[in-house]
């Protein structure tokens, strides 16, 4: 089990076992298996390690941000809440995982739903979330496998058909479509954008004066965005609380950082986090999607594959940039709405504002241009502030049996599923009475829910 968790956290291990099986399956000469499956490994190496500098620079970003403007709350984050769940509940979720890919592929060789969910990282959290719903319940653990993998694989097949009419007219291809966990902020802001937007106006076309001309380049746009919001947080935070920030996530080791340029680096280490995602985008879609082919061929006829959603930046990288900002002004927005109807203080969760307000950007310019993109991106930033703040209180029960603290999970996808869930095995069983369902804290769960949503 410890094995299979392992290699689920390591997504480059799937693409690389996809791609070796679709090679073999297509009768591939050895030399082309070998060379095929390790560029697909690399190149989704690459894309992991860029998304861990952008991850590192926005870590130090938020630090930054939260000391400038003395922000407190509750920090969205799915790593946080699975490593506190890892110990008692990792085996059961782990199993849920394992029905779910299953059920995918069945369900994707026998219905119309043809995509096999290839981001098990993120269905990894998604089955913590599920389990973490009935662990509400006194309901027996070959139920919750049973069912939870069920719920996780229909989850799994449905979410990237659903949005796959709208990813193929960003990739101009219907080779392959997205697998993540914001698929439903996409599917939502791209609907309003098709409809409210204004698709003539294509947000990588902004006319530029030829004075700033240089802002068309993807990676300088990006370098001086990321340099403009690190000066002014350093500027508001002053130097004195920037270098104890930076002394503190440094693990105790003084710093001594000048403003300008501490965020002159921090831009041009976050472009080039980017850039590395973009060059290993290249690489590993080149070798699975014909490779993909050949599993499918195998297992389920006529099926896709689901990828990371990080494949659509190359497509429309000035556009992710503005969805991020958008997202994230959205997130800082609800921080001070959110109170005001009992909710508890979501902090704006910046690599999720990064790379769901950047993909749901890009679609959303995809079918109603500038406008569409801002549309869609604020729909993004509502979903992943809204969602964990309503969905907290049902989940409350079990992060204190846990010790979990000031997290929650951050994905519009899981949250939603979990919540589905919780109608069934928590909600209704209380409102007809069937206590023997529930464990002892999961009433009080309901009622706590159900007060925060009658007060809002």
């Amino acid at each position: 089990m410890e094995i299979f968790l392992e290699i689920v956290r390591k997504p480059a291990i799937i693409i690389a076992i996809v791609t070796l099986i679709g090679l073999l399956a297509t009768r591939q000469k050895m030399t082309k298996v070998i060379s095929g499956t390790i560029i697909a490994f690399v190149g989704f190496t690459m894309i992991k390690l860029g998304s861990h500098i952008l991850s590192d620079v926005l870590r130090v970003f938020g630090a930054v941000f939260k000391k400038a403007f003395q922000l407190e709350g509750v920090v969205p984050s799915n790593e946080a809440v699975m490593s506190g769940l890892l110990s008692t509940l990792g085996s059961t979720a782990s199993l849920v995982l394992v029905v779910g890919l299953v059920a995918n592929i069945v369900i994707a060789r026998f219905t119309p739903f043809k995509t096999v969910y290839l981001s098990l990282h993120l269905a990894l959290f998604t089955a913590f979330a599920i389990t973490a719903v009935f662990a509400l319940t006194n309901l027996p653990v070959w139920v919750v496998i049973v069912v939870g993998g069920l719920l996780l694989g229909l989850y799994m097949a449905i979410s990237p058909w659903m949005i796959s009419h709208y990813t193929k007219d960003v990739v101009n291809s219907e080779d392959y479509t997205i697998a993540h966990s914001g698929s439903m902020a996409y599917y939502f802001g791209a609907f309003l954008a098709k409809k409210f937007g204004n698709k003539d106006n294509d947000a990588e076309n902004i006319t530029v004066n030829d004075r700033i001309l240089f802002l068309k380049d993807p990676n300088v746009a990006t370098m001086l965005t990321m340099f403009i919001l690190f000066l002014v947080s350093a500027i508001v935070a002053g130097s004195g609380t920037l270098n104890e920030v930076l002394t503190e996530l440094a693990g105790g080791k003084a710093t001594h950082a000048n403003m300008v340029i501490f965020s002159m680096e921090e831009g041009a280490k976050f472009a080039g986090g980017l850039f590395i995602v973009k060059a290993g985008i290249k690489l590993f879609i080149d070798e699975l999607v014909p490779a993909f082919k050949g599993f499918a061929k195998i297992f389920a006829p006529g099926a896709i594959p689901g990828v990371d959603v990080l494949v659509l930046f190359e497509h429309s990288p000035n556009t992710a940039l503005i969805g991020f900002l958008t997202s994230f002004a959205t997130g800082v927005v609800m921080i001070f709405v959110l109170p005001l109807f009992g909710y508890a203080v979501i902090i704006p969760g910046l690599m999720a504002c990064f790379i769901t307000g950047g993909a749901a950007a890009i679609l959303g310019n995809s079918e109603g241009g500038l406008r569409g993109a801002i549309i869609a991106s604020v729909v993004d930033g509502l979903m992943l502030a809204v969602l964990p703040a309503v969905a907290l209180p049902m989940f409350q029960p079990v992060f204190d049996k846990y010790k979990i603290e000031h997290t929650m999970f951050a994905d519009p996808d899981m949250i939603a599923t979990a919540v589905l869930l919780a109608i069934f095995v928590v909600f209704i069983p209380m409102l007809f009475g069937v206590k023997s369902l529930l464990s002892a804290k999961a009433a009080a769960a309901a009622k706590t829910a159900a007060a925060a949503g009658t007060a809002a």
